[in-house]
């Protein structure tokens, strides 16, 4: 039994059904009628009439071969004179193009499913189209040269919000302007802006009201000063959305950006939704890509959770480059570390990726991330750096409660590039302090020689002995 005989037989309530033939035999016909029980029924197919009619007298004969039930009505409708039913209906494709089914969407189904090969028209698209009246979508997607998709989506009946995008706001008004403009551009109306000014002393927050009287979509909240992942949290916990994005307001998007992952997310319901970004200067404007590893295998969509787990030490942080489904960070119980002043992003990537079974990568630089500006919290070369004991302080609960050594390994390359990377930086006179916590917070879940074995294995001789050397001043 294939995906539209499956959803027909668990969704007892559809007694209505328009087929759409596509390059199909009369198996698949006679399929539907051996696992449903319904009322009606129109095939719906662009045969010549003589044709149709050869097709009515082998399905009867079947039928009276005992084979299976024939619904009470069984019509034959020429393509071009269906006028769609006048009951709540499912209009089912079979191995239809993308293209022949809009011009009966127009007939408002309550439920779409079947299968289509996507050529002229994306399933996003044909999503687009039906989703304020269909109740359910279940689509199959046939691509060229790549494996199918499967498009799997129910209305929300408490919200008809699809993405919410979250913008941490504090003293940020040279930029917000350029960062507003570039993601209202995109006008879906199943989308929401959510502004969190975290005590902003600034003209921030008028210039979001100013926005808001002429975006409905954009909401604000305000609050006492927390720090930004109590900024973030505040947004995740007012979302409605299916899909969660998160944008730092004095960076900026390419318009088609969250089009662009929420239709990826969507057609494959992935967990996680990526694309590369932009590192743009503040003092000379340069633009420069990022470089990256974040390409093969996730590029058509990754299931491997191993894969997936690797991303760890692998992906940079990054959080605001994607989408990451609603539904999937509350099962898992992740949030942002509100007692966190900086560098929150760092554990919400690691337990996204650690929890996350599905992971797509759009193949485009489409954020564009300032680097540069005064006070950002990249800038820090002091004891501000001590945050990373915090981090890996919630890290080595939540990662080392799973005992799963695989995530562990990669939880440990972690840590070994951001002490690394905090060495790098931090200024002498702290730089004592932070080797003694480091040593302490690298043997807190795994023995220092299986960490250098990995660490070699995952991060090449270099980073290992530089991890050896950390552990031996």
């Amino acid at each position: 039994m294939e995906e539209l005989e499956l959803f027909l037989a668990s969704h007892l309530d559809i007694c209505n059904v328009a087929v759409l033939m596509g390059n199909c035999g009369l198996e698949r016909l006679e399929e539907i009628f051996k696992y449903t029980k319904l009322k009606r029924c129109y095939i719906v197919c662009s045969l010549a009439e003589k044709d149709i009619g050869t097709l009515e007298d082998r399905i009867q004969n079947d039928a009276a071969h005992e084979l299976f039930e024939l619904p009470q009505e069984l019509k034959f409708v020429p393509y071009y004179k269906f006028q769609g039913m006048d009951e709540a209906w499912a209009f089912c494709a079979i191995n239809c193009i993308s293209e022949a089914l809009l011009p009966i969407l127009k007939f408002h189904p309550k439920y779409l499913t079947g299968s289509v090969t996507e050529e002229k028209i994306s399933a996003f698209r044909i999503w687009e189209q039906c989703k304020e009246f269909c109740e359910e979508v279940n689509l199959k997607i046939w691509r060229k040269d790549k494996k199918p998709q499967m498009l799997d989506w129910k209305k929300d009946r408490q919200s008809a919000i699809e993405l919410s995008v979250i913008f941490p706001v504090y003293n940020v008004a040279p930029y917000i302007e350029k960062c507003l403009k570039s993601v209202t551009a995109w006008k879906a109306d199943y989308v929401e802006f959510i502004f969190v000014s975290d005590g902003s002393k600034d003209e921030s927050v008028a210039i979001i009201k100013r926005w808001m009287e002429q975006d409905a979509r954009i909401r604000l909240i305000e609050k006492e000063n927390g720090g930004c992942a109590s900024a973030r949290q505040a947004g995740l916990e007012n979302a409605s959305g299916r899909y969660i994005g998160f944008i730092d307001p004095d960076d900026f998007v390419d318009e088609n950006m969250y089009r662009k992952l929420l239709k990826v997310a969507l057609c494959g319901n992935f967990d996680i939704s990526l694309c590369g970004y932009n590192e743009y200067y503040e003092n000379t404007g340069k633009v420069k890509p990022a470089e990256d590893s974040l390409w093969y295998p996730y590029l058509d969509g990754c299931y491997d959770e191993q894969k997936i787990m690797g991303l760890i030490t692998y992906c940079r942080v990054a959080i605001w480059r994607g989408i990451y489904r609603k539904e999937f960070l509350e099962k898992n119980n992740i949030r942002f570390y509100t007692d966190l002043k900086r560098f929150d992003d760092l554990p919400f990537k690691v337990e996204t990726f650690a929890y996350a079974k599905s992971v797509v990568m759009i193949p485009e630089y489409l954020y564009y991330y300032r680097l540069e500006r005064e006070g950002q919290d990249v800038a820090a070369d002091d004891e501000r750096l001590y945050v990373h004991f915090d981090i890996f302080e919630h890290l080595n609960q939540s990662i080392g409660s799973t005992k799963d050594q695989r995530l562990i390994d990669n939880l440990q390359m972690c840590k070994i590039q951001t002490h690394r990377y905090a060495l790098s930086k931090i200024k002498e006179e702290y730089k004592e302090e932070y080797l003694r916590r480091a040593r302490a917070d690298l043997n807190a879940l795994c023995d220092t020689g299986r960490t250098y074995k990995i660490a070699n294995m995952m991060l090449g001789s270099e980073v290992a002995d530089a991890y050896r050397k950390i552990m031996q001043e």
